[in-house]
């Protein structure tokens, strides 16, 4: 046994690099098969550009080498390598199945909330590939254990090849990893599908070019004279228009708040119908409604705040994607400091803990001052619509008992993800469909059904609420995305409808579409018509815009759009471009323009340089 041994020594000392080679690939090979997307896919899009093995095998081959170069044993360092590979790719892996977002390196800051998330999460934790990581690295670390090191060298050239190794891939890092002309150069399915884009081109080869992922893009072409000019252009006429008292602003994103029980497939009556409560509030004189054009399908609650209460639009911060929350660390206008300019003070009210999505940092840095979170429910009550509506409530009484003008900006949770039985601790109804659903889709539908009943009965209730007051209120009631009913769009494909990210125009703009509800109560409008008051607003003819759109009509109903110049220039943007949605144009008459004119990029330009300016330079 011993002899076999030292000949396999002899032999391990002489085809060391052979070993290093064959173990780099394998761990590539095994990131590959790791990743969400089809591995024979992502394999044969890497052989049809070669390009990719060398840009995904780079990190792993010199990372490798470093190890090998410090400890002289091949199969202990490609262990370590191929485990900490491998939990990265699995750490992507879950991210993706879970929130549909890459894993990107800003998320190794995140573990706190990492860890929180998979527990809201149904998620399949893969433990084949948990295995196949673990069963892997281990049995390469116990090989070099039994095999031992390699032939002693002398330190200096391990030194040399360990600082060479470095220097090489820093080279490229500068370089190559961060070339933008060349990322955009392979063809993949789309490019606006981030998700798409870190499974076909390989994980470890995006992961270090969007290194700095949430930091803002600089605009093609951008001028910051140019956006001078825009401020004072829009300065130039703004003044207080407002007649008569000015209202409350109140503004509800409910979590995952659709229209998707309005589908011909659903055959609830009238009275068990899980809208019903909201088909009253659409119908009442004092309402308006439409649709909002959302940064993200199934995830990214706190985009569409960005969105909303900034004006700007998530899908311009960068091209690949971004976490809008995270993509700044200074202080930037929003709607909250164009009310404060009129004189109201602000709020901002979430059940969730603050510091998931960096909202405690970023919200303050919106200019809200008083941010109210889980601490100010009860632990077991929560996460429920109903006492989501009694916190709100108490707050606004008590905040504006003065008279004083409150700007709210408040999210709930009930309808947050996963929809699973387990969510209540009591038997929910069954969906009601002429359908035959898969075992999974019924689940999914059943719980988020349950949750949207809640969800309309709290927006009824508060209106009623509102409309007892003798001071003024403007409601603005919305989805921040759809809801993500399984892999794949799993119930909506059962259903019938026609959502993804890959195809046509109107399946993407389709995928990022919630309702809103302008609701105004009887004291706002104090003998007004209201539909002269919604006239007004002049909103496209199937009523849909993006959701940067929305915070500057309600500061149009409470009399303020001119306090900002960005949002004069919005007021006048979403009469002409209703919907701006990632390469794509909406106009006023329900038309999507997926190859705009030069008009039409000219005014999307001029959206992001401003809005890159508020960001950065401001």
């Amino acid at each position: 046994m011993e002899k076999q041994r030292e000949k396999l020594k002899k032999f391990h000392n002489k085809a060391v690099w052979a070993e290093l080679i064959v173990m780099a690939c394998f761990t590539l090979l095994m990131c590959v098969y790791i990743s969400p997307g089809s591995f024979r896919h992502s394999m044969r899009f890497m052989l049809e550009n070669p390009l990719l093995i060398v840009l995904n095998v780079l990190p792993v081959a010199v990372f490798l080498l470093v190890l090998y170069f410090i400890c002289s044993n091949s199969f202990i360092s490609g262990g370590v390598t191929n485990l900490i590979f491998g939990l990265m790719n699995y750490a992507n892996l879950l991210k993706i199945d879970g929130r549909d977002d890459p894993f990107v390196p800003g998320d190794f800051a995140l573990l706190r909330e990492a860890l929180q998330a998979t527990g809201e999460y149904r998620l399949d934790m893969h433990p084949g590939i948990i295995a196949l990581i673990v069963l892997s690295s281990a049995a390469m670390i116990l090989l070099g254990v039994w095999l031992g090191r390699t032939e002693k060298r002398p330190v200096l050239p391990r030194v040399i090849g360990a600082v060479l190794s470095v220097a090489v891939f820093c080279g490229c890092f500068f370089t190559v990893y961060r070339d933008r002309e060349l990322y955009a150069s392979f063809p993949v399915s789309s490019e606006y599908n981030v998700t798409g884009i870190f499974n076909e081109l390989g994980f470890n080869y995006c992961f270090l070019y969007n290194f700095d992922l949430y930091a803002a893009e600089k605009p093609d072409g951008y001028s910051q004279e140019a956006v001078e000019r825009d401020i004072e252009e829009y300065t130039s006429d703004t003044a207080d228009t407002a007649e008569g008292e000015r209202p409350q602003v109140l503004m509800v994103m409910c979590e995952a708040f659709s229209d998707l029980f309005e589908n011909d497939a659903f055959t609830y009556s009238d009275a068990e119908h899980p809208l019903r409560a909201y088909r009253e509030v659409c119908a009442s004189p004092n309402a308006a409604t439409g649709e909002i054009v959302v940064p993200n399908f199934g995830a990214g609650t706190a985009n569409t705040e960005f969105d909303v209460l900034t004006g700007m639009q998530t899908n311009l911060i960068k091209r690949t994607g971004s976490s809008a929350m995270r993509s700044f660390f200074k202080d930037i206008p929003s709607a909250a400091t164009a009310l404060a300019d009129c004189g109201y003070d602000s709020m901002y009210l979430h059940p969730g803990d603050s510091w998931f999505y960096n909202r405690n940092s970023a919200l303050s840095h919106m200019g809200i001052e008083s941010l109210i979170f889980s601490e100010a429910f009860d632990e077991e009550t929560r996460l429920l619509d109903t006492a989501f509506l009694d916190v709100l409530w108490d707050e606004l009484s008590e905040r504006t008992s003065g008279g004083e003008k409150l700007f709210t900006y408040a999210t709930t949770i009930q309808n947050h993800q996963a929809y699973n039985y387990a969510k209540y601790d009591f038997e929910i109804p069954r969906v009601q469909t002429e359908l035959s659903l898969s075992n999974e889709a019924e689940e999914y539908l059943s719980v988020y059904g349950y949750g949207i009943k809640c969800s309309s009965e709290m927006l009824l209730e508060l209106t009623e609420r509102l409309n007892s007051l003798t001071e003024p209120y403007v409601l603005v009631f919305f989805g921040d995305h759809l809801p993500n009913l399984g892999p794949d769009y799993l119930s909506y494909r059962e259903l019938g409808l026609d959502l993804g990210d890959g195809g046509t125009a109107g399946q993407l703009v389709d995928s990022c579409t919630v309702p809103f509800v302008i609701w105004v109560n009887d004291a706002y409008l104090a003998g007004r018509d209201a539909s002269e008051v919604f006239s007004g607003l002049e909103l496209p003819a199937d009523g849909r815009i993006s959701a940067c759109f929305l915070g500057e009509i309600a500061l149009e109903l409470a009399g303020c759009e001119t306090a900002d110049p960005y949002f004069s220039f919005l007021s006048e943007l979403r009469r002409e471009l209703p919907v701006i949605k990632s390469g794509i144009v909406g106009t006023m008459d329900g038309a999507l323009v997926s190859s705009p004119d030069d008009e039409q990029n000219a005014l999307v330009q001029r959206l992001h340089c401003w809005q890159y300016y508020r960001m950065v330079k401001q």
